[in-house]
């Protein structure tokens, strides 16, 4: 089930990276739905833990797990954005990436099904950051190679 789950929101994140709207539509809705149906939609609430220390920050960001998730999502939905001015992709992607962390930590907290923490958001900004750094990457060795990259300035 796990394994199936995971080629589905692999296999659509892969085709949200191409101009298929609908591909990183599901992937959200999909994503939006997965804690509340771990649970069978039965609801636990739970506190979340708003201490926010920096060794707590640092400790977090040995969740590569999330790192690597958040990087992929940011590089997704700046896809789906491309054509717009870079600064504009940045900030509309940083956006989704803050929702979606937000909303993972509080379906965490209501399901009952894992931990909601404010520090759980530091590997989520690390995601972002390292998929700002990719795209910027990206856009430097296209600009380089000549060709011309979406939503230039």
């Amino acid at each position: 089930m796990t394994w199936a789950l995971t080629i589905v929101f692999v296999a659509l994140g892969v085709l949200a990276f191409r101009p298929t709207r609908w591909a990183y539509f599901t992937f959200v809705a999909l994503g939006l739905l997965f804690f509340p149906a771990r649970v069978g939609f039965h609801f636990h609430p739970q506190p979340c833990e708003l201490v926010l220390t920096v060794p707590l920050v640092l400790f977090s960001l040995t969740n590569y797990g999330h790192i690597w998730r958040f990087a992929f999502f940011f590089l997704m939905t700046s896809a789906q954005v491309r054509g717009r001015r870079f600064r504009d992709q940045l900030l509309i992607s940083l956006g989704a990436v803050l929702a979606m962390g937000i909303y993972v930590e509080l379906a965490e907290g209501f399901t009952g099904e894992g931990h909601c923490r404010l520090r759980a958001l530091a590997p989520d900004v690390a995601g972002a950051i390292l998929g700002a750094v990719l795209l910027l990457l990206w856009r430097l060795f296209q600009k380089y190679r000549g060709r011309p990259s979406h939503g230039d300035v």
